[in-house]
């Protein structure tokens, strides 16, 4: 009988003991281990959301939803519902924060997301934390189609002009003109690339090519003269270089010879200037008789006759 007892206990307590695991694994799952401060939300639909549904922060989560219920009361603003929250204890939630109700991908569950906003004062913990409406997906497609219906409804008279016009355009009498148009466009061309003229655009190729050459010759003939000039520039540079004390002499002794040239040129001019005198003398003096050349002047004066 006694052990009996003992299993039954033991099977209590290991029952029990599964108990407690499941509670504190629901718990831990739950995310309500931790120490938390309350909030609550006032929306006037809260469809997809329950108790338990996660509360994020900027997309981070920091708590749970902890019920939702009608709300009673001057201060409810007229919104029909109210949804308690609770959130990580101190965590910051400045007084401009928007809860909104989204969801973050197209078949995932909905979660309320916090939105900081750019206060920095903070909401005191039991405080009211305003929140926006959440969008019903299938209405906002079907606003999104009956706005492309309405553009297409716009857009389908524009679409009709624009067809009429290319028909217009499109017509016998402007296809001809088109066509006309494209058969002379197409016989310049042939006239352009005849036979004639792709051997003189050969031609003018080829003398381009030639001169192109010539340039080439001509660039590196003159590319070597200046090299020679250069060449010719150091020998002139050494040499000039090497008999600086010679020219410096030559040039001191031609300042020398042009110094003494410059103090006796007023003698050499009056000499030149006498001389010149005696010469024309002398020339007058042999225009009036010759003879002066081959007798003298004395025998010139005692026979001016002649024999």
């Amino acid at each position: 009988m006694r052990d009996g007892n003992r299993s039954y206990v033991a099977v209590g307590a290991f029952v029990l003991a599964m108990l407690v695991a499941l509670v504190a694994w629901i718990a831990v799952l739950s995310g309500r281990t931790s120490a938390t401060d309350s909030y609550y939300i006032l929306w006037n639909n809260v469809m997809g959301l329950k108790a338990g549904t996660q509360i994020l922060f900027e997309g981070y989560q920091i708590g749970l939803i902890d019920g939702i219920g009608p709300s009673t009361g001057a201060l409810s603003g007229g919104k029909n519902y109210r949804v308690d929250i609770s959130v990580e204890r101190g965590w910051p939630i400045p007084d401009s924060a928007v809860a909104v109700a989204t969801a973050p991908t197209f078949l995932a569950a909905l979660v309320v997301d916090i939105r900081a906003g750019d206060s920095t004062t903070l909401l005191a913990p039991g405080s009211e934390l305003s929140g926006r409406e959440q969008g019903d997906l299938l209405s906002a497609a079907s606003d999104a189609m009956e706005s492309v219906t309405d553009a297409l409804d716009f857009l389908k008279p524009v679409l009709e002009e624009i067809t009429s016009s290319v028909n217009s355009v499109l017509s016998d009498e402007n296809a001809a003109q088109i066509t006309n148009m494209l058969s002379v466009l197409n016989t310049r061309v042939e006239e352009i690339l005849s036979a004639e003229n792709a051997e003189n655009i050969e031609n003018i190729l080829s003398n381009l090519n030639r001169v192109s050459e010539d340039v080439s010759e001509l660039t590196n003939g003159l590319r070597e003269t200046k090299q020679e000039v250069d060449t010719l520039l150091l020998g002139v540079n050494d040499l000039m270089d090497d008999n600086s004390g010679d020219i410096g002499h030559a040039l001191s002794d031609l300042h020398a010879s042009l110094e003494t040239v410059s103090r006796h040129i007023d003698a050499i001019a009056n000499n030149l200037e006498g001389t010149a005198r005696n010469a024309n003398e002398f020339s007058g003096q042999i225009r009036e008789n010759p003879g002066v050349l081959l007798r003298g002047r004395e025998t010139a004066d005692e026979d001016p006759a002649g024999p």
